[in-house]
């Protein structure tokens, strides 16, 4: 079997853009999938994804073209040596930077070797190591008091923990945490993201409150380059310090770890170099006695990938959970892909747990028809 042809597809954004506040900044947020389908001589088709969050669209049409580009490597080469294939690609992608290019289609190939196998992605990375619930996060800041309600929605629904954001003001973030904390159903858990917008003084604040609400993490407090920073912060407070989603591929993962950084890795296999830098993250994280929680945020095809290296690492219990939809019936539906046929085989199981079809590959199927009107021009 050959790879006979290499397809980058950029989308228009199947779900609403919305303003963020990060840190000083406003921001409009949207999720742009750039689908890659790898095509090989014995007809089977691999299916890969990765996302930007400009609304414009311009980003995603750039990384269609270095799909392009790094699609010149890879035509006449066996799709299932998925393993060479990242290492030849990073070879050029080391000096270019086409992370999300290499990310898409190493999980395309990953989908061909399960697909030429008639195998769960998961199996073929060791099998199942166990259950793995999903704890929900939202694409906007919500007002507090919007927040202690959805904590019950969410419970409801199955999930047992949320994400909030903070990072505009220590002393309305302490006040804000510590209310919804005090507010949600018994045993429902809390965690916080910063976006790496404060200092370390205020984020050392933060975290000491966190650790007294005993929330479950406090996620990328400060810059995700200062190392030596969030080691200080793990070993000064008792709240989980968590990051990695903005690190790639997986040799970063060995400074955090020998640093003792962080106690949560939350690679993005959008980002990070697809499932196979994202496996290496779990088996070292899994060295060092760590918890891997991949950032999931973003449309299905990625968030299937993830799944998958999710369920195979021991390392893992637990993923991300967008809930796009604040009016939904039932908020662990899954809904940020329409151009999935079967998008519906994601949602969250009454037990909060959350696992891939059992189809080979990564478990997707197309709507073509959507995809080509979802297509950007």
């Amino acid at each position: 079997m050959e790879i006979t042809g290499v397809e980058a597809i950029p989308l228009a954004s199947p779900v609403d853009s919305v303003e963020m506040k990060l840190g000083e900044n406003d921001q409009s947020v949207a999720v742009l999938p750039v689908l890659v389908k790898v095509h090989t001589s014995s007809g089977i088709t691999g299916l890969g994804e990765t996302l930007t969050y400009d609304p414009s669209g311009e980003e995603a049409r750039f990384i269609a073209k270095g799909v392009s580009s790094l699609a010149t490597h890879l035509e006449g080469r066996d799709p299932v040596d998925v393993t060479q294939r990242w290492t030849d690609l990073y070879q050029h992608v080391k000096r270019s930077g086409a992370f999300k290019p290499l990310s898409a289609i190493d999980e395309a190939l990953w989908d061909i070797a399960g697909k030429d196998a008639g195998k769960p992605l998961y199996e073929l990375l060791g099998g199942s190591a166990g259950d793995v619930a999903a704890y929900a996060t939202f694409p906007h800041r919500k007002p507090t008091d919007r927040l202690i309600e959805d904590g019950s929605w969410l419970a409801d629904a199955g999930f047992d923990s949320m994400k909030i954001t903070v990072g505009t003001d220590l002393e309305a973030d302490r006040e804000r945490i510590t209310t919804i904390a005090e507010s949600l159903p018994d045993d429902f858990g809390l965690s916080m993201d910063a976006n790496t917008s404060y200092g370390f003084s205020d984020a050392l604040s933060l975290a000491r409150t966190a650790s007294d609400l005993e929330m479950e993490w406090f996620e990328e407090p400060i810059a995700h380059t200062d190392i030596d920073g969030q080691a200080e912060l793990n070993r000064r407070t008792g709240v989980p310090i968590a990051a990695y989603q903005s690190h790639y591929p997986h040799y970063p993962a060995v400074d955090h770890l020998t640093a003792n950084a962080l106690e949560v890795y939350q690679p993005s296999l959008y980002i990070s170099g697809g499932v196979t830098a994202a496996k290496r993250v779990s088996t070292l994280v899994e060295a060092f006695n760590k918890r891997f929680v991949p950032h999931a945020f973003g449309p299905l095809v990625n968030y299937a990938a993830s799944l998958h290296v999710s369920l195979a690492s021991s390392a893992c219990d637990l993923i991300e959970f967008a809930v796009y939809d604040d009016e939904a019936t039932d908020p662990g539906e899954y809904i940020a892909s329409p151009y999935v046929a079967n998008q519906t085989e994601f949602s969250l199981d009454a037990d909060g747990t959350i696992s891939p079809p059992e189809r080979p590959g990564i478990g997707v199927e197309l709507d073509d028809a959507k995809v080509e009107e979802l297509r950007l021009d």
